[in-house]
């Protein structure tokens, strides 16, 4: 999934595809990098995958 979180977005948004079905606290730090992307889509979606480990 990091490969993939450093490509294009299409890659970037196959990577937290890819997390949101693993639904795994592994996947945290993928949504984090995810936090700091300049896409506000990237970004609100690791907020959404995120909020759901609280």
């Amino acid at each position: 999934m990091f490969s993939l979180f450093q490509g294009t977005t299409e890659d970037k948004l196959k990577a937290l595809k890819i997390a949101e079905e693993l639904a795994d606290k592994s996947t945290l730090s993928i949504l984090r990098i995810g936090l700091r992307d300049m896409s506000t889509e990237e970004v609100e979606i690791s907020a959404l995958l995120i909020r759901k480990f609280k």
